[in-house]
């Protein structure tokens, strides 16, 4: 303990946190777009609905479909950018003298 007692603090690293949040934000955004188009938010939506056609395609179970493959795209993306960051904080760990 060198820090007389105290935690060491931590570091602020702008090259992680940019590509954190945003693979954050692809996680969360592809939970949305997989489960959206299956519940009430997407069937009573007045956006959806103003017109006609819009109404029958956001009906059609292929667009649904569709939008949560959208969806599984973004997990996809999110989870391959963690584990991207994680092994790269690992390998910077690694040559940091202790």
């Amino acid at each position: 303990m060198t820090n007389g007692g105290r935690t060491p603090a931590v570091r602020y690293n702008p090259r992680v946190s940019v590509p954190l949040f945003f693979a954050l934000y692809c996680l969360e955004a592809g939970l949305f777009f997989i489960v959206v188009p299956w519940t009430r938010v997407w069937t009573m939506n007045p956006l959806l609905h103003s017109h006609a056609t819009l109404a029958l395609l956001a009906g059609n179970p292929f667009v649904r479909g569709f939008v949560s493959g959208f969806g599984v795209v973004h997990i996809i993306i999110g989870i391959k950018d963690i584990v991207r960051l994680s092994a790269a904080r690992r390998e910077e760990n690694r040559h940091t003298p202790r």
